[in-house]
């Protein structure tokens, strides 16, 4: 079990007296040397704010931040004096004081961090209080350049708490939900959807960006390698077990690169309904599948380990196929990066890198965080180096 670590309670967990009082004794009693504690909003805070603002029309973004981040400020008070109350010392951080440690550009409703900036100043202020008081910090919150306060978007007070764990190389990050960790599909949706013990990190990030509300997305990129990640229920009461452990890591200043040879490349024309694509993976059953890219009236599966006679004869014979065609010695290379999420320009930098080496690109498909390039399969060293020194920071 790790000795340093960061605990995030989201908004929920701070509903009421009674959860902050329940909160507060998970803090007190658990058997960390030292902490640090990210708050939310309690409750709906912040959501009440933002309807409030956006019923008087025409905020100044600044004036949005500052609005906002009282739901923040108020809470991590209140959080104080409730470990103080226990006996626990604890410090309130706070945009407003000069102690304040997360640096950010001006965006004030999506502010992004300035990881150098912050580091420096969290090594500086908060990191001489472990061990001797828990320093109590306002997620969702940062400060600019010129000390005004900003917002890091819906979701923020994970990234505070991921970014402050990387700054203080802590062991182990615990977040704090009002679920058992993460679950298999929405409990709202699906009755018997079971809990996770493990997810990877590219696991989560996709289950993440694709609509479940357990931990934002982009903040997962602040995790280091030999850091714990889990997400733990509220009402087991204890923040030591438990939970879904969160693996892996990304590569935060280089996006990742994977390739695959040998591929085929088959090209099947056909009306693009659920019924034909039934019927083309049904027969693709024995083989792997490494992407998948429609047009107006084809469907293009890359795949490998077969007959390349026999699997384009099992196609060919299938009802709804109108004709077949297929390029052999095909490679994919897979860029990943976390930012192509939300930072436009991934695919265009991609292409661009390879067009002025001279690669021609055979397809190109996305999902996530994740870029997928076929090219020939002769020309993927090139295509490696290229892309690697696009992406050098």
């Amino acid at each position: 079990m790790g000795s340093r670590v960061v605990i995030k309670f989201g908004g929920a967990d701070l509903a009421d007296g009674e959860k902050i009082q329940r909160a507060a004794r998970m803090v007190a009693e658990a058997p960390y040397k030292e902490m640090v504690v990210v708050v939310s909003a309690m409750g709906k805070t912040t959501d009440s704010l933002i309807s409030t603002l956006a019923q008087l029309g025409g905020v100044d973004d600044s004036d949005y931040a500052e609005v906002i981040s009282m739901g923040e400020r108020t809470s991590a008070r209140v959080f104080t004096a409730a470990l103080r109350a226990r006996g626990v010392k604890a410090e309130v951080f706070d945009p407003a004081n000069d102690n304040w440690p997360i640096i950010t550009d001006s965006n004030f409703r999506n502010a992004e961090p300035d990881i150098e900036k912050t580091a420096v100043l969290t090594r500086k202020f908060v990191a001489p209080l472990l061990g001797k008081s828990v320093p109590v910090v306002c997620g969702f919150l940062g400060k600019d350049a010129e000390g005004r306060v900003t917002t890091l978007g819906r979701g923020g007070s994970d990234t505070t708490a991921l970014l402050l764990a990387h700054c203080l190389n802590v062991d182990e990050i615990i977040l704090v939900k009002e679920t058992s960790g993460v679950l298999s599909a929405d409990p709202k949706i699906v009755p018997d959807a079971k809990p996770l013990s493990k997810l990877d990190i590219h696991e989560m990030f996709d289950l993440a960006q694709g609509g479940a509300k357990i931990v934002k997305a982009e903040a997962l990129k602040y995790k280091l390698p030999s850091q714990k990640l889990r997400i733990v229920d509220f009402s087991s009461g204890s923040l030591a077990t438990g939970g879904t452990e969160i693996t892996g890591s990304f590569a935060i200043n280089s996006a990742e690169m994977h390739s695959q040879e040998g591929l085929l490349a088959i090209n099947v024309v056909c009306d693009v309904n659920t019924e034909n694509l039934r019927k083309i993976f049904q027969t693709l059953s024995r083989n792997p599948v490494y992407g998948v890219s429609s047009g107006r009236k084809s469907v293009t599966v890359f795949t490998s380990d077969g007959n390349v006679r026999e699997l384009i004869n099992r196609l060919h014979q299938v009802e709804g196929v109108k004709a077949i065609s297929h390029r052999e010695n095909v490679a994919l290379l897979q860029i990943s990066h976390p930012d192509f999420v939300d930072s436009p320009g991934g695919v265009a930098k991609i292409s661009n890198a390879l067009s002025r080496e001279g690669i021609n690109i055979i397809e190109i498909t996305t999902s996530k965080a994740t870029i997928n390039v076929f090219i020939e399969e002769n020309q993927l060293k090139r295509a490696k180096e290229a892309i690697s020194n696009a992406f050098k920071t």
